[in-house]
């Protein structure tokens, strides 16, 4: 997503310019604006996105670690017949 360069704003250093930049600064703004507010709801989204799946991962993370808890817990018989079994 981009958002349109502002062009040169006015400047009371350079009175002879600064009507037509003042004008083209300001006539900017409003595609600015929505431009910007645009980027931040995709930068939101983003985020939210990213969040649910850190949260996923560490679900995933827990599930894994219990899964390994379990299985380290077996006897090396009932691990023996686990894997013939499988």
């Amino acid at each position: 997503m981009t958002i349109t360069a502002l062009p040169t704003p006015p400047s009371r250093q350079d009175p002879a310019n600064f009507a037509a930049r003042a004008d083209a600064f300001l006539g900017a703004l409003p595609t600015f604006g929505t431009q910007a507010n645009a980027l931040q709801a995709d930068v939101n989204a983003k985020q939210a996105a990213a969040a649910a799946s850190a949260s996923a991962a560490q679900a995933d993370r827990l599930l894994c670690q219990a899964a390994a808890t379990a299985v380290a817990a077996q006897s090396p018989v009932a691990n023996a017949a686990a894997a013939a079994n499988s």
